[in-house]
């Protein structure tokens, strides 16, 4: 072999691996972006394309002559001023703010309740965790409409309370009850939930530290306060923040118990955007409602990162 052909040889082979390194990294990229794909287009088509175009109805004139000519009228602000000028819109802002803080935490005390009851061994403990997720699989409809009837003037909770000798009213017909029956309804659709995370949640807890601080002479509340919740912590706010955007878009369970009345005592942000959209028909001023919805969660969530980062500092 001459020393030219000895040099050439050398020369590829000192390549090879750099070629084969480039290869393999491009590969490796390849493969990244095939796995990325399909979540950024679902994320693309299901979020940012319906929310963009969330944005584009809220400033036109957007109606059921859109559909037909294909021309929305681009009006800015007009829609937000139009919704804001209505009285009934901040009655169901109130409404929405009342029914989510009251609703998250009401759920949060009782379901960290009744995950620490069955963190416990008695009869029944095995099965009745299972048991109690029966209301949350059922979907909100149902849950509305058989509530609903439980609380009619002539349903069964007036037959009992009626029995014990308790003045009975139609709860949903009555302005001062029927937001309080609203809460309690969404209360019991998803405290089942709470409870089964919180519940797998406790099993986290490392039972050797609360071991120890028994032997130390803390007690129940101090052993929960001290020990419990900052190790559950990061599951309540993951928890606190589902259910708040869940409960602040809530419709469906509004509308069927009792589609805002009595005298728009329960309308929510929510149920208006319904209405605009498909009963009036004026989908601009709807997405203007939707576009509000959208505004509260941001605060929320900005509000939540900033109280988050300050705890971690602390920490």
């Amino acid at each position: 072999m001459t020393a030219d052909t000895l040099k050439a040889t050398g020369r590829s082979g000192a390549h090879a691996p750099g070629r084969f390194r480039r290869s393999l990294a491009a590969r490796q990229r390849g493969e990244l972006w095939g796995f990325l794909a399909p979540a950024i287009v679902f994320f693309v088509v299901f979020f940012l394309f319906p929310l963009g175009y969330g944005v584009y109805m809220s400033t036109t004139n957007y109606t059921t002559g859109t559909f037909i000519t294909g021309r929305a009228p681009f009006v800015g602000t007009a829609n937000f001023e139009a919704i804001l000028a209505e009285p009934i819109t901040f009655r169901a802002l109130t409404n929405t703010v009342t029914i989510t803080v009251v609703s998250v935490a009401v759920e949060l005390v009782l379901g960290l309740l009744l995950a620490l009851l069955f963190a416990r061994t008695f009869p029944g403990s095995r099965w009745l965790p299972t048991l109690i997720l029966l209301p949350w699989l059922l979907p909100a409809v149902v849950v509305a409409t058989v509530w609903k009837s439980l609380l009619a003037g002539d349903g069964p909770i007036n037959d009992i309370l009626g029995a014990l000798g308790i003045p009975v009213q139609a709860w949903l017909a009555n302005p001062a009850t029927a937001l309080p029956a609203v809460i309690v309804v969404a209360v019991w659709a998803s405290l089942p939930y709470w409870a089964t995370i919180l519940g797998a949640a406790l099993k986290q807890v490392p039972a050797e530290q609360l071991e120890a601080a028994q032997l130390d002479g803390a007690g129940a509340w101090r052993r929960l306060t001290a020990i419990v919740l900052p190790t559950i912590w990061p599951v309540v706010s993951v928890l606190v923040v589902m259910s708040v955007v869940y409960t602040l878009l809530i419709v469906d369970l509004v509308l069927v118990l009792t589609a805002g009345g009595p005298a728009n005592s329960t309308v929510t942000l929510g149920l208006l955007s319904y209405r605009q959209a498909f009963q009036q028909f004026q989908f601009g001023q709807g997405g203007a409602y939707g576009m509000l919805l959208l505004g509260i969660s941001i605060l929320f969530a900005i509000a939540y990162t900033v109280m988050s980062i300050r705890r971690e500092r602390e920490e």
